[in-house]
């Protein structure tokens, strides 16, 4: 499969005007921006906090743009971290169009925007949802990270490919598209997995394989009868209880 045939496949950005302002369901978010390493514009959301607490870089899916995933501040309302969403290439207020080495210096800008704030990769945690777990796989590499966690995602696009492309079986990406599973041996912090038991979009047995590869410390976290977008709402409030307790636990193994 091409580039442009798979972008046409799995990327779907819906775009914001510059003009408009945070949501009211994100109070306290201000916009931010930086610039990748191809010079790319990148807008994002960020959350200050304690100074004391870790900072979470949350990669969201293949879909919709900040301003629609800022409802995940309340999902993780309980670690009371700071917090930094982006929007990749294409997506938002950002400019560009979306494709694999794009999202990957789209996190890699994210980080560096961190650390130019005084947050370094030691009291960061890089969150990827669905394919964002893609792009926090590959930025987390060699990295003295805080932390992983890895919800709802695959271990490399060909695996799920039947799942997101059902009309497209000649169109097939290659193994090294969005290999997540091969590059979790060159990550060493603690890692947490979370999947929907009934995830019909990426199967469960996904994210366990991402869980079997994982170096230890990790952790698995496996939502009964969840989906793959309703994780946080079928756990209620025990989601962002079971995040804080591993990632209370992570900081303490990273000290």
């Amino acid at each position: 499969m091409d580039e442009e045939s798979l972008a046409s496949l799995l990327y779907y950005p819906e775009r914001l005007p510059l003009e408009m302002p945070p949501p009211r369901w994100a109070p306290g978010a201000e916009e931010v921006w930086m610039r990748t390493d191809d010079g790319t514009r990148i807008h994002g959301l960020w959350w200050p906090g304690p100074a004391d607490r870790p900072a979470v870089l949350f990669l969201h899916g293949n879909a919709q743009e900040v301003y629609s995933w800022s409802l995940v501040h309340e999902d993780l309302a309980a670690l009371e971290c700071r917090l930094l969403l982006i929007d990749y290439h294409g997506y938002g207020k950002s400019e560009g169009t979306p494709h694999e080495q794009g999202l990957y210096s789209d996190g890699r800008a994210a980080l560096s925007w961190l650390a130019g704030n005084g947050v370094p990769p030691s009291s960061t945690v890089v969150f990827g949802k669905s394919l964002g777990g893609a792009v926090a796989c590959e930025i987390s590499r060699g990295l003295d990270l805080m932390g992983l966690v890895l919800e709802s995602t695959f271990r490399s696009l060909a695996s799920v490919a039947r799942q997101l492309f059902p009309f497209a079986h000649q169109w097939m990406p290659d193994m090294e598209v969005y290999d997540s599973i091969g590059k979790l041996p060159e990550i060493h912090c603690p890692v947490l997995v979370i999947h929907g038991e009934g995830d019909m979009l990426i199967p469960v047995e996904e994210g366990l394989g991402l869980f079997e590869a994982a170096n230890e410390p990790r952790e698995l976290y496996v939502v009964e009868g969840a989906g793959h977008n309703d994780v946080s709402l079928f756990a209620g409030r025990r989601y962002g209880a079971f995040i804080r307790a591993w990632l209370d636990a992570a900081g303490g193994k990273a000290s």
